[in-house]
């Protein structure tokens, strides 16, 4: 079949599957609620977010980035903005009296969520701070932690398809809150070592039983 038939195809057939699963009584009603009508507010949403996957990529990257700045401006975050590079450059807190500049980069159809939690440690720590930084890895299901021998430098790190926050801009600030959040433990752990010369799995185990007694996860669900 022709490449352009099966473009039109498939968004047609999509659609028509979702509208007969929302108006099909026997699919979409429980026992409880068999009388209630189908929701139009659902409908539009649905529309909105199939409109938002189809749009080129272009369009899916300025409507990212205006989100990505509305954010910031309207939660008043010390921020920059680069236009030309696209990123912005947000200043929020590692630890206490501690800033760390978190960088969101839109980048290849991707967008970018990287900072550096450790910066110019020292040579001879190099091998610890990579298995440190392993058994970080091994636990998280969000980011990663990556160890930049020629920098010198620790990061946590994060990125997502454009396309995916055009359809879910809601998930660009959850996904910001969650990438701050897991930073500072990672920024916690690393610093433990680089001040106290602690074993990396024994770091790893005191910052579960601080995670247990807040009632979180490193993933940071």
């Amino acid at each position: 079949m022709d490449s352009t038939i099966l473009d039109a195809v498939i968004p047609l057939t999509v659609i028509a599957i979702w509208i007969n699963s929302v108006f099909n009584p026997k699919k979409n009603k429980t026992d409880e609620m068999k009388k209630e009508a189908p929701s139009l507010n659902r409908l539009k949403i649905f529309f909105k977010k199939l409109s938002a996957f189809f749009r080129k990529p272009n369009k899916q990257e300025k409507f990212v980035w205006d989100e990505l700045i509305h954010l910031h401006k309207v939660n008043s975050w010390r921020h920059g903005v680069y236009e030309t590079e696209k990123y912005v450059e947000s200043t929020f807190t590692l630890a206490e009296n501690k800033d760390g500049f978190y960088r969101y980069l839109l980048h290849d159809k991707e967008l970018h969520f990287d900072v550096n939690v450790i910066q110019a440690f020292p040579v001879e720590m190099t091998t610890d701070l990579f298995v440190l930084a392993a058994h970080f890895n091994n636990l998280l299901t969000f980011g990663k932690v990556v160890v930049n021998v020629h920098h010198r430098t620790v990061s946590f790190s994060y990125l997502n398809d454009i396309s995916f926050y055009a359809v879910y801009p809601e998930k660009i600030e959850e996904h910001l809150s969650r990438h701050f959040y897991i930073t500072r433990d990672v920024h916690w752990a690393f610093e433990k070592y680089l001040q106290e010369r602690e074993e990396p799995a024994i770091i790893i185990g005191e910052l579960l039983n601080i995670q247990k007694n807040r009632g979180e996860k490193t993933e940071g669900e």
